[in-house]
């Protein structure tokens, strides 16, 4: 893996997070029939995607918070990032490619299926996006206390765990993923 300027990092996923916001916040002036509309049975309404992000990345803003909000731990500051392998490799399959193409298809599991009972009203976006301010202020925080040498227990349990950097990456590249999502179910809704 080839090593990142830490604060180049930190930038690039602070304007991910804005755009993520600013693509949330769109989602406040359509009409509530038209966030909750299913494209297809089986396909999941705009207020599901964002539930969905609510219950996975939320996993890791929790994880995250928990181990900035400590004093003594194992974060540093180093002025470049070595992507961990599995993060690395996570964090790519995560990522649409440029042309919108989902490499990597994966089945979601359980515990982050969407609830419907948790999409009523814009209670999702109203998570979702303070879900968004907090990875942003964490990464805020990561310019002093670093993102080396904090591992966090990623949601597959303690038998993947990432650089706190990957911890990071990797939700960010969901969420693009999960953005591009409710992109094309508002075109098929429409």
């Amino acid at each position: 893996m080839d090593a990142l300027n830490t604060l180049a990092l930190i930038d690039h996923l602070q304007e991910r997070l804005r755009d993520q916001l600013a693509q949330l916040e769109t989602l406040r002036t359509l009409p509530l029939t038209t966030l909750t509309r299913r494209p297809a049975p089986k396909r999941w309404s705009v207020l599901e995607v964002v539930e969905h992000m609510n219950l996975s990345s939320g996993v890791y803003h929790r994880r995250l918070d928990a181990c900035y909000a400590q004093a003594q731990n194992g974060l540093r500051f180093a002025p470049t990032f070595t992507p961990g392998r599995w993060g690395q490799l996570a964090t790519t399959a995560m990522q649409p490619g440029a042309d919108g193409r989902i490499g990597w298809r994966m089945r979601t599991l359980f515990a982050f299926e969407p609830r419907t009972a948790h999409t009523q009203g814009l209670t999702a976006i109203d998570r979702c996006a303070e879900m968004l301010h907090g990875l942003h202020g964490l990464l805020e925080r990561a310019r002093t206390r670093g993102i080396e040498g904090e591992r966090i227990t990623s949601t597959l349990g303690p038998i993947l765990r990432f650089k706190a950097g990957d911890a990071f990456r990797f939700p960010i590249a969901h969420q693009d993923r999960h953005f591009l999502q409710i992109r094309r179910t508002l075109e098929a809704v429409r």
